[in-house]
């Protein structure tokens, strides 16, 4: 064995060990099962035998401790992977919403452009409108001095004595 699997049984047993031992426990038992490299001393079945006597004398806890690590390992596996299953739907959604928010400031801006050109465009119109309008109206009041001067020109032709023509 080497440094590291070196440990004090007792320590074990009395369950001053972690639930590391049980591990390395498990995979002696399994090395020797597999390469059968023993002492000349212990047949390959008495070493076997010893740790499994080993790993039924930790206390129950410790086995029970070791079954609650290996599920909460797969637990925190389970919530990790269904935190980053979440991360990327939240990240697409995030970039749909980002999307949807420049197509949105696109479409108000183009609005408002448009917006702004109508008005130009209104303004524009009114302002010749404005100016026709004044032309109509020059004219008519144009023609409305004619027309008074007309008739200030007939009403003193009225008022002048009448020239007698005499018969020839």
């Amino acid at each position: 064995m080497s440094n590291q699997e070196n440990f004090n049984l007792d320590d074990v047993i009395t369950g001053e060990k972690k639930i590391q031992y049980v591990d390395k426990l498990e995979m002696l038992r399994e090395k020797v099962n597999s390469t059968g490299v023993l002492s000349s001393r212990t047949s390959k079945k008495e070493v076997i035998e010893i740790i499994e006597n080993l790993i039924d004398l930790m206390p129950v806890e410790l086995r029970t401790a070791r079954w609650l690590v290996r599920e909460q390992d797969t637990y925190l596996n389970k919530a990790r992977e269904e935190a980053n299953e979440i991360l990327n739907i939240a990240k697409v959604e995030s970039s749909r919403l980002i999307s949807d928010s420049y197509v949105l400031q696109e479409a108000v801006i183009e609005a408002n452009s448009l917006i702004k050109k109508a008005e130009d465009e209104a303004q524009a119109y009114r302002a010749k409108i404005e100016d026709d309008i004044d032309t109509k109206l020059t004219e008519i009041l144009n023609k409305f001095e004619q027309i008074n001067n007309y008739i200030e020109t007939e009403k003193n032709t009225l008022r002048q004595p009448r020239k007698i023509i005499e018969p020839e």
